[in-house]
Formats: structure tokens, sequence, C-alpha cells
């Protein structure tokens, strides 16, 4: 079987989420605005046939695959097929990335598999998964901190302070207030991947109507001062986060741009997926704050 690679087109979002949609994946990289997003950082290409999408990183270095969107009835011979193929039309080990937990199950039951490859469990990948009821309402003791955040950023700005639903039209203030963001924020860069986050993020603000994404964002005395962008997998009632900003220099922003986007813009969600930390100890522990409900695994495996 010949593979043929290619990168993302802004016009690949609703072949790739189809593909998603083919049995419920939980990870933040079956949402196509997050693959867009990263697409250069990991030099992403990928291929596509009847049966499944597969994305590939590392073009430059040699193809390495990650899981592949299809059927959960399908893994066993999809992978087989992969693998048949980095072995004797490529001549290279099959080492694939970002596996969930229902894609390493299913090719466990392949004869010789666990003599044939290590798995490694990757911490620094997991994607946080939150009660969106529970960020929504900030309800009981374990939210009593952030509930406070809030109710102090409403009192002090009462009056001052607007929550709007964006789109499109927004576009123009949402970049510049992100220059500004980027300007005063001091951050841990564990894998020199916030030059490229920021690029593909640009991309998004210039190909706005091509991604079905939600918005929102919170005014304050007229001018925008924190955003977020997410979007939705009806089949799994899951809001994946996948940028959020907010003034540093306003307490409670960024705790209330987190709950009222919930609130406007994913009424149906049942859970959130937050996104991965890359290890960065900062970002883990604000994450891990909002008391995760489980954290997604990701899983690589390297072929012996």
């Amino acid at each position: 079987m010949d593979m043929e690679f290619k990168k993302f087109s802004i016009t690949d979002g609703a072949k790739f989420q189809s593909y998603a949609n083919l049995r419920p994946v939980y990870l933040s990289e079956r949402q196509f605005v997050n693959q867009y997003i990263w697409q250069d950082y990991y030099d992403t290409h990928y291929y596509c046939n009847d049966t499944f999408l597969m994305c590939v990183t590392g073009e430059k270095k040699g193809f390495f695959p990650m899981m592949p969107l299809c059927k959960e009835e399908d893994i066993p011979m999809v992978f087989s097929m992969v693998k048949e193929h980095w072995n004797k039309v490529l001549n290279k080990p099959l080492n694939m990335y970002l596996i969930d937990q229902t894609f390493l199950e299913a090719i466990k039951t392949i004869p010789g598999f666990e003599e044939e490859f290590k798995v490694v469990d990757d911490r620094d990948s997991y994607d946080y998964i939150y009660d969106a009821e529970k960020l929504k309402t900030l309800s009981g003791k374990t939210y009593h901190k952030k509930k406070n955040h809030v109710n102090s950023f409403t009192k002090k700005y009462e009056g001052h302070y607007e929550y709007k639903v964006l789109d499109c039209s927004n576009i123009k203030e949402i970049e510049d207030f992100h220059d500004k963001w980027l300007e005063n924020r001091d951050y841990e860069d564990k894998h020199n991947s916030i030059r490229s986050e920021e690029d593909g993020i640009h991309n998004i603000f210039r190909n706005c109507g091509y991604f079905n994404t939600r918005m929102g964002g919170v005014y304050v005395d007229g001018k925008l001062q924190a955003y977020s962008i997410g979007s939705y997998a009806p089949d799994i009632k899951c809001a994946f986060i996948h940028i959020e900003k907010a003034n540093i220099n306003i307490p409670g922003l960024y705790n209330y741009i987190n709950q009222q986007f919930l609130v406007h813009s994913f009424p149906d969600a049942q859970i959130v997926n937050r996104e991965d930390d890359l290890g960065q100890e900062g970002l883990r522990k604000a994450k891990l704050s909002y008391k995760p409900i489980r954290f997604e695994t990701k899983y690589h495996i390297y072929q012996k």
C-alpha cells in the first residue's frame, strides 16, 4: 500500500472531523483546530483512505505517525497496514505517538504485539478532563477559592466589565490584544514551542471563517482584556479549550473568562478538555488547581 502524505489545508476541517467522529476519541489532537495550530511546530502531514486518517510528524527527519483515526473494530487491521508500510516500504521501525487507551488495548490483542513493541506512558502529553457543570458553577468547597476570585473581579469592576460572544468580525481586536498579552507575559518554554504556537494562533486568526470554533471575550472599560477560543465535539459532549488569554494585571479575570466561556458557548457540554501542560511546571499547577476528574492518558509505542 502506497501512502502519500500532505499538509493540512484550511479547507480540510470537515474531512478531518469526519474521521475523528468514527469512534469516541477524547484526545485534544482529534480537533482540527488543534492540529492546525501545531502543524508547523510538529511538521505535521496526513494520509487518509476510505478507512482511516493518520497524521504524521517530523517529515524532514523521517515520518513518525500519530494514532490513526478509524472505527474501533478497524483498529487492529489499520495498525497492521501502517506497520507493514513502515517496515516494508519505508524500511523503518514503527514508532507511533499519542495513542489513547482504547487504541492501545485493541492493538495489544494482535499476536506478538507485546514482544515486538515497547509501550511508554507520556505524562507531559496527558490532557486534563473536567466536569463541565462544576467549572460553570464553581460550587462546593473544592472551587471555593476560584469562586472567590470570580466574585472579587465582578465586585471590583462592577459596571465596568462585559462578557461578549465573539465572532470573526472581532478578530482584529483579538489579535491586537493577543500581541499585547504576549509582550507582557513571563512564561516557561520547556519545549521551545511558544513561538510556533503563536504562529499557529495567528494562522487561526487570519483564516477565522474556515474553523468551526466558538469565541468569547471580556471587555473592561470598553477594551478587550481576555478572550478564549474553543471547539465542540457533540458525539462525546466535550468542549475543547484551545486558547485562553487574559490580562494578568486584572485579578480574577482568568477565572472569570474560564467560567463564562463555558456558560455562554458550551451549554450542552458535559466534560471539558483543557489540553496538556507540555511538562511546564506553572501550567501544570494551574491545570491541577481546577481539579480534573481524570486525565486522558496518551501513550507512545516503539518497535523493538
